[in-house]
């Protein structure tokens, strides 16, 4: 549980990111005023294979898809999404 100088954001993780995380769902802790992009560090910092796939993901914030990098608010849930391919 997270005090008042942290949050707790919620990351899920789908197809590849999940298969190279070995989960589909983590909790992470960060400092207040932390960005998109330190919770995207966290994770890799946690799951290193998850990085090479960073510049293809696709990030969703509360289910909105986002494409700059902002302030997180305690309890946010953050959706990494994978290229997919089909025909």
């Amino acid at each position: 549980m997270s005090d008042s100088s942290t949050l707790t954001v919620t990351l899920l993780l789908f197809a590849q990111a999940r298969e190279r995380a070995g989960r589909s769902k983590l909790d992470v802790e960060l400092p207040r005023g932390s960005r998109l992009s330190d919770a995207l560090a966290a994770v890799e910092r946690l799951h290193p294979a998850l990085a090479e796939l960073r510049p293809h993901l696709a990030v969703a914030v509360d289910r909105r898809l986002v494409a700059g990098d902002q302030v997180l608010e305690d309890r946010v849930e953050i959706a990494l999404l994978p290229p997919v391919s089909g025909g």
